[in-house]
């Protein structure tokens, strides 16, 4: 199976998980009830709508593959370590992020992840970003909307 349809089936199994979950989040008692979900569902319904194009897109690739006669093996199997990483790194960053907080929890998750997409020949520009995003989505929700993180 194509990368393109391993990551388009995932996507579409995450949102369809997600938007799962986010329809049991509580309904607001002011105001609009469904305001909360609007975010977390509109993100699960884009999650499915991207797995959905991505399978399609690459079925129109092998179509046109097949058309010409030219049907590659695809060898590099990088993307199921990418994957198995990813997943990996986010079930430890839920477990973390109580424990240790925001900035810790994520300055470890994004450098783990960029390390296994950039490699350790960037690691200044891998712990760069890791450490300026972390710090400047704490300093927009905890200092501008005033929205404590853990």
């Amino acid at each position: 199976m194509k990368k393109d349809m391993v990551t388009g089936l995932s996507a579409i199994i995450l949102g369809l998980l997600y938007t799962y979950k986010a329809l049991s989040l509580p309904k607001a008692s002011i105001g609009n009830p469904m305001a909360p979900l609007y975010f977390p569902l509109s993100l699960g319904v884009l999650m499915v709508l991207m797995g959905v194009i991505g399978i399609l897109t690459e079925m129109g690739k092998k179509i046109n593959l097949e058309d010409k006669k030219e049907i590659k093996e695809e060898k590099d199997k990088s993307y199921v370590k990418l994957i198995a990483g990813t997943v990996i790194a986010s079930i430890i960053y839920t477990v973390l992020f109580d424990k240790i907080g925001f900035i810790i929890s994520t300055v470890l998750f994004l450098s783990f992840i960029l390390f296994m997409v950039n490699g350790k020949d960037k690691w200044i520009t891998n712990i760069l970003v890791s450490v300026l995003f972390s710090f400047s989505v704490w300093y927009v929700f905890e200092k501008l909307i005033n929205i404590s993180l853990p």
